[in-house]
């Protein structure tokens, strides 16, 4: 159907690209198509491949001669959701030769698409989240100028709560920029054999000074020999910096934060580790919405503990590039429960 030096051009292509006749079977594809739809595509139907309406609309329209060419753009809900740019084009019957009435390619465009989602929601999030800060850093300022222009004892009390609130907007920023990377590179898995046992005791060392401001203690229970799990050290760290951190801080006093890793009874091939505090729990309303951005059960105490309210929207990126789940189970007074489970390398 179509010549050697043809199929070759379209095997170098990095989009995706199918050949169809007028029935919309595919009588070739390059191997961009194979590596994202699968080997065995020849003689397939369009529809069974992309099952989207509006590329099926697209490819009728063009087959049935109505319009030459067609561009759009479609949205596929994988793990991580990609987007593409389909464009279809009528082929010239009597040139090509054979049963080849049209072309089809595919080209990823989630890296712009996201691209331009995360620099609206930075400025939208950044502009919103700052208000409060800088609002107050104006009037402390205004209030030193002033009133308190030869006030010592106003003065330190003051800078005090400008210190506060600068590294808090520090804070802030820097959880967006890194809640941004995440999102970038969230398409590509790591794929590293991790020691999860190692991150979990480095992690309850670090945060031994907070247990003792808490008046908490950790209790680490893993199961003997646990398998390597698939990840990057730094960000699994993160998280459960993150998810021990909020359970320290949300603990009643003198209460113990237990982390246990396992293997999950239901799945062989990944690990769970669990997080569970002893504080006031939730109502199972928030639970659907603790890992958006800035959503806080209880805003001030939030601030007042310094949070920013990015901390879980970030353990929810990292899972996703890892190919990982977060599980959360709490109810008011019997404290919460925040499950990772986390793919076991080599499986």
């Amino acid at each position: 159907m179509l010549k050697k030096s043809v199929k070759t051009i379209l095997n170098g292509l990095s989009v995706a690209v199918f050949v169809i006749d007028a029935e919309k079977i595919i009588r070739f594809s390059n191997d961009a198509a194979k590596t994202r739809f699968g080997a065995d595509l020849k003689d397939q139907n369009l529809s069974i491949i992309i099952t989207d309406q509006k590329c099926i609309n697209a490819a009728n329209q063009v087959l049935n001669d109505e319009v030459a060419t067609v561009s759009l753009e479609i949205t596929f809900q994988d793990v991580v959701p990609t987007t593409f740019r389909f464009i279809i084009t009528r082929l010239d019957a009597e040139r090509v030769g054979g049963d080849a009435r049209a072309i089809i390619s595919l080209e990823d465009i989630s890296h712009i698409r996201e691209a331009e989602q995360m620099r609206i929601d930075f400025v939208a999030n950044v502009s919103h989240e700052l208000r409060s800060p800088l609002t107050s850093l104006t009037g402390f300022i205004e209030t030193l100028q002033g009133p308190a222009k030869n006030d010592k004892v106003a003065q330190t009390r003051f800078l005090s709560l400008m210190a506060s609130e600068a590294q808090r907007m520090s804070r802030l920023i820097g959880d967006l920029l890194s809640l941004s990377k995440l999102q970038a590179r969230e398409r590509v898995a790591p794929g590293e054999a991790i020691d999860i046992t190692a991150i979990l005791r480095r992690v309850s060392a670090s945060l031994e000074p907070l247990t003792m401001r808490e008046e908490t203690t950790i209790s680490l229970i893993m199961a003997p020999y646990l398998p390597d799990v698939t990840g990057d050290a730094d960000e699994l760290t993160q998280v459960f910096q993150n998810l021990i951190e909020n359970a320290i801080k949300y603990s009643h006093r003198n209460s113990i934060v237990e982390v246990v890793a396992e293997r999950d009874p239901s799945h062989e091939n990944q690990l769970r580790i669990s997080v569970r505090d002893h504080g006031e729990g939730l109502d199972p309303i928030h639970i659907p919405r603790l890992t958006e951005r800035f959503y806080r059960v209880d805003k001030g105490r939030s601030r007042n503990m310094g949070g920013t309210g990015l901390g879980l929207a970030i353990v929810k990126h990292i899972l996703i590039r890892h190919r990982a789940y977060l599980h959360i189970d709490s109810k008011p007074g019997l404290g919460s429960t925040f499950s990772v489970f986390l793919p076991i390398a080599g499986i």
